[in-house]
């Protein structure tokens, strides 16, 4: 047996469910080595089911490794924030509380503090957002990631009623919150011609057929027979109803942390609970999905 094949992780490999409705946390494997077709399998079973999957101990992993890891989950997917990447590696971008924007000033943070899942102005938005973590506060600054399938179940009949052949369309900030978005996404939204990016506010899952609500209130500028602003309250109003403490998981790192959310089914938000003066510093990488319907 070779020595790459005796490291195959396979029977080492556990996973275990944080919670009944949300989350599973994977020890005994190592990512800088090739993994078998049922342990990849599993992984990505294990990240459907769960919504979210926590895979630990993987702090030795250098950027190449990193990008070979996630493509055993798909094609990645360029990053539309360009402006942050890892050097030499384009797929992969960086989420870091010392960047600084584009007129040298500290980067405002806190933008993704709020319940929202990625890219949904893109036609085709990313099935899996994975994140690595490089450098972590003592405490806090954790993801939380929210089941949105089984909160959609759980809604009165009537508002599943109202929203489940409702459209959103998406931008890149909505109109309503322009006066206090990113400068830098404001400017680029103010310059773009791009029309706007129409798909469910309630989203079929392609692979289990199940539903869930899908969208990312900053980017929606309407939802069908709204205004903007009718649009925001809307929505916080529905993410208020979703995000119930049962179908919620907040991940709190630790150094060498993979994060894989299943973004068809979920809402997920950045936590800003640390102390600023610490260091937090993730590289973020997507995977291409398909349409939603």
């Amino acid at each position: 047996m070779s020595v790459a094949a005796a490291r195959l992780p396979t029977q080492a490999m556990r996973i275990e469910k944080v919670k009944e409705h949300i989350g599973a946390i994977v020890t005994g494997i190592d990512l800088a080595h090739p993994l078998d077709g049922a342990t990849r399998k599993r992984l990505y079973d294990a990240v459907v089911e769960n919504v979210v999957l926590v895979i630990r101990g993987q702090e030795h992993l250098t950027p190449g490794q990193l990008q070979a890891a996630g493509e055993m989950f798909g094609e990645l997917m360029e990053d539309q924030n360009r402006r942050y990447l890892v050097d030499g590696f384009p797929l992969i971008s960086v989420l870091d509380n010392r960047h600084l924007d584009s007129k040298g000033q500290p980067a405002k943070v806190g933008g993704n503090a709020t319940w929202h899942t990625d890219h949904t102005n893109q036609e085709l938005p990313p099935k899996f957002t994975m994140l690595y973590a490089v450098a972590v506060p003592d405490r806090g600054g954790g993801t939380s990631v929210c089941n949105a399938r089984d909160g959609y179940e759980a809604l009165p009949d009537d508002v599943k009623l109202r929203i489940v052949d409702a459209k959103t369309e998406n931008t890149l900030i909505s109109s309503a919150r322009m006066k206090t978005g990113n400068p830098d996404i404001v400017k680029a939204q103010l310059a773009s011609t791009k029309p706007p990016t129409v798909h469910p506010l309630v989203r079929t899952h392609p692979e289990t057929g199940t539903k869930a609500a899908w969208f990312h209130k900053a980017k929606t500028e309407t939802v069908t027979g709204m205004s903007p602003e009718e649009t925001q309250d809307f929505l916080q109003d529905l993410t208020d109803k979703i995000t119930q403490p049962q179908f919620c998981y907040t991940h709190e790192y630790k150094k060498g942390d993979l994060l894989i959310i299943d973004d068809r089914a979920s809402l997920h938000k950045a936590g800003f609970d640390y102390d600023h003066s610490q260091h937090r510093r993730l590289y973020r990488m997507l995977v291409r999905g398909d349409r939603p319907y």
